[in-house]
């Protein structure tokens, strides 16, 4: 009997896709956790003396380094980098600025909808002092990690990574919802707290970003959540 090659040798060493799905959802969540809220506002903050500049500090190093590991996870269960779905193209731009503008119409038609019901949910659209108090460095650092570095992080973990091996072992739909929802989960679990339009726009994003990634690519989605971030950032910042 002939010994099985380094190549099936390697096929047989390789993680479930559905375990690596899973660790790679649970090692986002203890690790953003652990750094926006032990590193950065119990350690970090009070030594900047500002609680944004220590979380933006936190999302520009620490994202990138949280997507870097699981990427290399993803790895083990035979997701390289070529099954990202990485497409450079009009149409995967196209398509992700068509799902940034959908969100923001739902979300204009949410709020709207709210205000005739006699609710005012926080849109994070307020105006303020466009964050005159703060510093310099703080508004730009917060606007490149949190508009840019997260979002850009967070699609090759989610999208590049956890869905592709989802995709694999149990099909579109399936990875599509089962993303979806651990996506929205890890924002509550790191928010805390979430006010009922904050979950109600983490779902449409949640599903609006795993559609796009399904039909068109990372790239697509990815563009879609840098512009949503970017706005929802800029917003913060102008409230502040």
């Amino acid at each position: 009997m002939s010994e099985p090659s380094a190549a099936a040798a390697g096929a047989d060493r390789r993680l479930p896709l559905p375990a690596v799905a899973a660790g790679a959802m649970l090692l986002w969540v203890l690790a953003e956790f652990a750094l926006r809220r032990g590193l950065a506002y119990a350690l970090l903050a009070p030594k900047l003396g500002t609680s944004l500049g220590a979380d933006a500090v936190v999302m520009v190093v620490g994202f990138p380094l949280i997507a870097a590991a699981v990427a290399l996870l993803g790895r083990r269960a035979g997701v390289d980098p070529a099954d990202w779905d990485y497409r450079l193209s009009r149409r995967a731009v196209g398509t992700g600025v068509a799902g940034f503008v959908a969100y923001v119409a739902v979300a204009a038609a949410a709020l709207f909808a709210a205000s005739l019901a006699g609710s005012q949910p926080s849109s994070g659209l307020a105006g303020g002092s466009g964050g005159a108090g703060l510093p310099a460095w703080v508004v730009a650092l917060f606007l490149l990690g949190n508009g840019v570095v997260v979002p850009v992080a967070e699609e090759l973990a989610w999208r590049g990574v956890i869905q592709t091996a989802l995709t694999d072992a149990y099909g579109t739909s399936v990875a599509v919802s089962v993303t979806a929802v651990g996506f929205v989960a890890k924002h509550l679990v790191v928010d805390l707290a979430a006010m009922p339009f904050r979950v109600f726009s983490l779902a449409v994003l949640a599903v609006v970003f795993c559609a796009l990634r399904a039909r068109y690519g990372t790239t697509s989605s990815t563009v879609a959540h840098v512009l949503v971030n970017l706005l929802s950032t800029a917003s913060l910042l102008t409230a502040l």
